[in-house]
């Protein structure tokens, strides 16, 4: 009797969030509703790394937000809308509170607040075999030396270690393409195809962020970076990134619906999207979610199924 009433609270459960998603599109593309889906939240500056691309105040690491502070503020997105949530950092698998907690604490916190599904994004440096994450995803910056090259000596054999031991069943890689690393790209996606730990492989470019500018390819340079992932996907290789996603990227200035993904910074500041407008990166945005969002708006066929592949 208790099997036949798990399997029926499942179902309810299952029916509750597939009609949750058509209403909020409803809610976004017909009565303008501007409701995030998703909540990027940022529990600590503290970094195990530093990286090339990243901006100087991502190196700090000063602070730990409190768990307390973090329910209010996933309660806060939750009422907002948004059912999906990314702990970020820094690198978030460091965060701990004074009472012993750690990440999947915040994990378990999540679910009970009432969201669906919980990401881990990683440098991979740690172990997270253990993770409660949903999902998972390791940045991998290059192919071997390459990634070395922008994230330290040593660090991309130690990231393939981890992925290879974790047994996570949906674990990806996304790669942040620059001038320094743009080479390792194919090489890159054979690596995530070949990998049987690896699902799949998912593309940003660099974006001019402050004391960072050098690192970003010229458009001419980017889009032709973008014809050979497109070329890529279409052979079959698993790049999550939809074509019509990757194409809206090759055009400088595409309007923007980052409004999807609500952002909440270590220093508690709300943002309706991306950090990126802070700092007037938007029209050289290399966030392809931007392109995803701006895809699934216009209801580009290949871009929502991805969209679902990836969440559902």
């Amino acid at each position: 009797m208790n099997a036949i009433k798990q399997k029926a609270a499942c179902t309810a459960e299952t029916v509750r969030k597939t009609a949750y998603l058509p209403w909020w599109f409803f809610r976004s593309r017909v009565l303008n509703q501007k409701r995030p889906l998703q909540t990027v939240l940022f529990v600590t500056d503290y970094c195990n790394l530093k990286c090339r691309h990243c901006m100087d105040e991502g190196h700090q690491g000063s602070r730990m937000k409190p768990y307390g502070k973090i329910r209010e503020e996933l309660e806060y997105s939750y009422r907002q809308g948004s059912r999906f949530i990314d702990f970020e950092g820094g690198e978030p698998t460091l965060w701990r509170d004074t009472e012993g907690r750690n990440l999947n604490d915040l994990y378990r916190l999540a679910r009970e607040v009432g969201f669906w599904s919980c990401t881990l994004t990683t440098n991979g440096q740690q172990s997270f075999s253990d993770t409660l994450a949903d999902s998972v995803w390791v940045s991998v910056d290059g192919y071997g030396k390459d990634h070395d090259r922008i994230r330290g000596k040593g660090t991309f054999a130690k990231l393939d270690r981890n992925i290879r031991e974790s047994g996570h069943p949906a674990l990806s890689i996304a790669m942040a393409v620059n001038k320094l690393n743009k080479g390792s790209v194919g090489r890159l996606i054979r690596y995530a195809d070949e990998n049987p730990a690896i699902r799949q492989i998912a593309f940003n470019f660099h974006a001019p962020f402050p004391g960072t500018e050098s690192l970003m390819m010229d458009w001419e340079e980017r889009n032709r970076v973008i014809d050979k992932i497109i070329a890529w996907k279409k052979r079959g290789y698993p790049v999550m990134n939809s074509v019509s996603g990757l194409k809206i990227m090759k055009k400088r200035g595409f309007p923007k619906d980052c409004w999807i993904a609500n952002y909440i910074l270590i220093d508690g500041r709300k943002l309706p999207n991306c950090p990126g407008s802070l700092m007037g990166a938007c029209d050289d945005c290399g966030f392809s979610m931007a392109g995803e969002m701006y895809s699934v708006l216009r209801m580009k066929p290949d871009t929502i199924l991805a969209g679902l592949q990836l969440r559902m």
